[in-house]
């Protein structure tokens, strides 16, 4: 078994947020629970190191995805649904990476995916392979060898910064920050700060704004179960229960109770773990 969050190594920090590993193994005839997964305020790059993993949003059919895929911008809840034999690594993006990385218009993937090896040298496909033969191994080895070719493909001259980049750190770290005060300190009209934003992050600054204190919300519920709604919806940064119920439906289309009794069967909890 291995459930592991790791900060990204010191000098990768500027483009990678973090590491998340997963790795159970589910007994032959067992129901294997879905993955509800939240919006978070992040870009990824996930590798299915086993079984693939099948992907479905609210009234859709669910859909297998490549070994190694990109992800957009979620603001929707999706179930993921793996084997029995389940090993995932994702790799969460500073904002702006992925759009460095690739040229692609971070627009177009939101709430979507596309396949890494479709825009990534033919070397990625070497990374995958070991990453596979690593999969029963240890986190370190894992995010070593991972982090060893993001950087040599980084280092080879990604697509240039851009100051809606660090506005969307700061919008993460600090989600009551008002649009034109953002705006103001990095030197760019409401206009050209949204339009930026929609083209290299995926939605607008609101958009994410919303997305960052919904997902520190679902991690306090999270971490103390017992707290009380208003506590943790203030604790977030919400201004009252209304204001969380209307996240709630957008986001999951669901009561923030009944989201909560769904993310308790996620596959880490059969194994008495939980994100936070």
């Amino acid at each position: 078994m291995l459930f592991e969050v790791r900060r990204a190594s010191p000098g990768l920090r500027g483009v990678l947020r973090q590491h998340q590993l997963m790795r159970f193994h589910f007994e032959s005839g067992s129901v294997v629970p879905a993955k509800p997964y939240w919006p978070r305020p992040a870009a990824a790059l996930a590798f299915y190191l086993r079984a693939p993993e099948v992907v479905s949003a609210p009234g859709q059919a669910g859909v297998k995805k490549p070994r190694a895929v990109f992800i957009g911008q979620p603001t929707v809840v999706t179930l993921r649904q793996v084997g029995h034999d389940f090993a995932v690594y994702q790799i969460e993006l500073q904002p702006g990476v992925l759009h460095r990385l690739t040229g692609l218009s971070m627009q177009d993937l939101m709430d979507g995916w596309v396949d890494a090896e479709a825009v990534l040298p033919v070397s990625f496909r070497a990374l995958i392979r070991r990453l596979e033969d690593l999969a029963d191994g240890d986190a370190d080895t894992i995010i070593a060898t991972a982090e060893a070719w993001l950087w040599s493909l980084w280092s080879r001259g990604a697509r240039g910064d851009h100051a809606a980049d660090l506005g969307a750190r700061w919008l993460i770290a600090n989600p009551g920050l008002s649009v034109d005060s953002l705006a103001e300190r990095l030197a760019l009209s409401a206009r050209q700060l949204r339009r930026a934003f929609i083209h290299r992050i995926g939605g607008s600054p609101k958009l994410l704004a919303r997305v960052a204190r919904f997902d520190t919300l679902v991690r306090i519920k999270n971490r103390a179960p017992h707290v009380d709604w208003l506590t943790a919806a203030l604790d977030a940064g919400y201004y009252d229960h209304q204001h969380l119920r209307r996240d709630f439906l957008q986001f999951t289309q669901t009561s923030p109770t009944e989201f909560m009794a769904l993310e308790r069967t996620a596959p880490e909890r059969s194994f008495g773990l939980r994100e936070t």
